[in-house]
């Protein structure tokens, strides 16, 4: 017991010892008068803390569950009160219209004390059921006139927006989004014009615009969106005489959704979020060509859907020219995309390749002569799309009929030849990019001049028929016209296959010389086996002695070191012989 009562004493000697000097500090000024705790509930600091699944599931899924349940039973109700005739109609709807505001004024009181998250489901429950109350009441009862109920709607979305700009919260914005979007859906079925919906759209994401001036809400960007599409493709049908003012809606909304990453530029850093300001434009444009392409979809308006996407793409390029650099970058790969697009929509093979190989050229010369990078990739993916349509010419080819070395696949080839040709100097550096654009096109210029010739060479003996194909007719002949055009086929590439290996010793370029030494190798399978399937004994001669001359002249020249003779630099791994 006394140890106790010291211990006691003891504790009590600090109290006051403690106490007296808060009390000293306080009146020094050193220590602030005492407050009482405050417990941080922002909503910032509700988000630091690491939830649990059972937080997860009480506060969340439990939340919206019970709002779900709610709609349902009010629903419900309404439903009950219609069928047994409990209540008037009028009453119905005042009734679901006092329950709404009750939770709007009730949901801004537990914001006030910190529960966000739950005051704004509270508040998207006022607002369904206020939605749901109007549209009973000129859908169902026919208590008020479409324009009375539409206003009532929008005053709705109106003053969820405004609220969502006031507590700066992107999901109240979303709210009101939806809400407005849900207006015409409502009440479509009773006011079917699509002029008065396409005005109402306009007038939406006009508003929407103006939240974005002010705060930079990606996601209520992408729900304006992804709500627009929807309500465009949901109108499939048109008539002509709509035709003048849909086209100019499409083209409204497109500027509006083009603005929405520039004025969200101006708020927010783009470079922590990189999906946006690339994905939301190329989203934008292609919606809206897709839109036009449906628009014109009449065997009639077709020659207008490539003017769509040259104008489309004037305007990406026009857009290219300000603004962050990612969305310049953007609005520039949209636009060359569009003029790319615009092309086989107006022509057809060949000219197509034509275009894109002159296109590609095009970007080549003006990102040398800017130094623009990203013209540069643009250009080489360009390029690829043009040597892959000079491909599928080579492979499809025509079923008619043309004269030799003067026709359109001819011109094609030296044409797309001389592009790759240009593009293979234009992008001779050091850098590893380039040295691959560089490959690429050497291999496509070899390609393009092999083939050009060899097609001739068939069309000569075939009767100006494609690869693969006989329009001759002489079946009786056809074996000895195959032989003809195998052996100057494979004259031509031993003779391509000299000449490039010249090159290669002239322009010190191991490329070229390895390029050569590819294609003398398939001439020498070529050679064999024709040499052994082949009837014909002076062509089989004629083969073997022009191949066997060529290789031994360039075996020489390889043993003579012509590298080290012409330029001083020794081929490397080969000593040279010794002289006695």
């Amino acid at each position: 017991m006394g140890s106790d009562d010291d211990l006691r004493r003891q504790i009590a000697d600090l109290s006051v010892r403690v106490a007296a000097l808060e009390a000293e500090l306080h009146a020094l000024g050193r220590v602030p008068a005492a407050a009482p705790p405050r417990v941080d509930v922002s909503p910032d600091s509700a988000q630091a803390v690491r939830s649990s699944l059972e937080n997860r599931i009480g506060a969340q899924l439990l939340n919206r569950i019970g709002i779900l349940v709610v709609l349902i039973g009010v629903a419900w109700f309404l439903k009950l009160a219609f069928d047994y005739n409990w209540i008037g109609p009028a009453i119905r709807v005042l009734i679901g219209l006092a329950c709404a505001t009750g939770l709007m004024v009730w949901s801004e009181r537990f914001r006030r004390q910190g529960f966000a998250a739950f005051s704004y489901s509270l508040k998207a429950l006022a607002t369904s059921i206020a939605y749901l109350s109007l549209w009973a009441s000129f859908s169902l009862f026919h208590l008020a006139p479409f324009s009375v109920v539409f206003l009532a709607m929008t005053a709705v979305t109106v003053a969820n927006a405004m609220l969502a700009r006031r507590q700066d919260s992107e999901l109240l914005a979303i709210y009101a989004l939806a809400g407005g979007l849900a207006t015409p859906a409502l009440l479509w079925m009773a006011h079917g014009d699509h002029f008065f919906l396409f005005v109402y759209l306009v007038l939406l994401n006009g508003g929407g615009l103006l939240l974005l001036a002010v705060r930079p809400w990606r996601h209520l960007a992408w729900a304006a969106l992804l709500g627009t599409a929807v309500y465009y493709l949901a109108l499939s049908e048109y008539q002509p005489a709509s035709l003048p003012w849909t086209v100019f809606f499409l083209a409204v909304y497109f500027a509006i959704f083009a603005a929405a990453p520039f004025l969200i530029a101006r708020r927010a850093d783009l470079r922590p979020d990189p999906v946006f300001p690339v994905a939301f434009p190329i989203a934008n444009g292609l919606a809206t060509f897709l839109a036009f392409l449906l628009l014109f979809g009449s065997a009639e308006l077709h020659p207008w859907r490539p003017w769509t996407a040259v104008v489309l793409a004037g305007a990406c390029l026009l857009m290219a020219r300000g603004g962050p650099a990612v969305l310049s970058n953007t609005n520039l790969g949209l636009g060359i995309f569009l003029l790319t697009v615009a092309v086989p929509l107006e022509f057809d093979r060949p000219v197509v390749t034509v275009c894109w190989l002159g296109e590609a050229l095009g970007l080549f010369v003006l990102a040398r002569a800017r130094g623009h990078q990203a013209i540069r990739t643009f250009g080489a993916a360009v390029l690829a799309a043009a040597a892959l349509s000079l491909l599928m010419d080579w492979v499809v080819g025509t079923r008619h009929p043309m004269a030799v070395v003067a026709n359109l696949h001819f011109a094609t080839n030296l044409v797309a030849a001389a592009v790759f040709g240009t593009v293979a100097r234009l992008s001779a550096s050091d850098d590893r990019k380039d040295r691959y654009l560089a490959g690429f096109s050497s291999i496509a210029f070899s390609f393009s001049v092999l083939v050009a010739v060899s097609l001739e060479i068939h069309h000569y003996w075939f009767c100006g028929a494609g690869f693969f194909r006989d329009l001759c007719g002489g079946y009786g002949q056809l074996q000895r016209r195959s032989i003809a055009a195998g052996w100057d086929d494979t004259a031509w590439y031993m003779i391509y296959g000299a000449a490039l290996m010249v090159a290669g010793f002239l322009r010190r370029s191991a490329f070229l010389r390895w390029q050569a030494l590819v294609l003398l190798a398939f001439t020498i399978g070529k050679v064999f086996l024709n040499g052994v399937t082949q009837e014909s004994e002076g062509y089989r001669v004629l083969s073997f002695l022009a191949l066997g001359v060529l290789l031994l002249a360039v075996s020489f020249a390889y043993q003579r070191d012509w590298l080290n003779e012409l330029w001083g630099t020794p081929s490397r791994g080969r000593n040279r012989p010794r002289k006695n």
